[in-house]
């Protein structure tokens, strides 16, 4: 029993030693192969002459002072549009109202990140990281509607965004 066990793993090693082998060799897939299969009769063939450095950097991520690691996890870091939902200069309430929002922010719209920012005298709560001024003013009008005592100090604002990019 133990030898036929032993024999199992032993040709199970083999064979994924094999496989890997050749799959390593073999080159990976990217978007210039589909275009390359043959197309069906009546249809057009896109052909793209390129060098094969070209082709090799095509989905790879190149490391970038745009490019954040946050705990984790990978950023863009780029200009887009946040709402400011929050500001205050009485240093300690400020702060504390701020971070309280956040809370009540995240409770509700657990996929909007809410960023508390100090810039001195004021504490600030923004919101968001929109790629355009509609996706932000979408949010805005939820904002307003969720937030009526805050209704006229909720505004959109030009930001520096991080948007994922795992």
């Amino acid at each position: 029993m133990k030898r036929s066990i032993y024999l199992l793993l032993l040709s199970f090693l083999m064979i994924f030693g094999i496989y890997n082998s050749v799959y390593a060799q073999s080159p990976q897939f990217s978007i210039f192969d589909s275009f390359n299969t043959p197309s069906k009769s009546g249809e057009g063939r896109v052909v793209i002459h390129q060098s094969e450095e070209i082709k090799q950097l095509v989905g790879t991520r190149i490391d970038s002072e745009n490019v954040d690691l946050i705990n984790g996890k990978t950023f863009l870091k780029t200009i887009g549009y946040r709402i400011q939902m929050y500001s205050g200069n009485l240093q300690q309430k400020s702060r504390e109202e701020a971070e309280s929002l956040q809370k009540k922010i995240a409770g509700q719209y657990p996929d909007i990140t809410a960023y508390v920012e100090f810039d001195a005298p004021f504490w600030r709560l923004r919101i968001g990281d929109f790629r355009s001024f509609e996706e932000a003013s979408m949010m805005l009008r939820i904002l307003r509607s969720s937030y009526p005592q805050k209704k006229n100090e909720i505004y959109i604002l030009e930001s520096n965004i991080l948007l994922p990019l795992d």
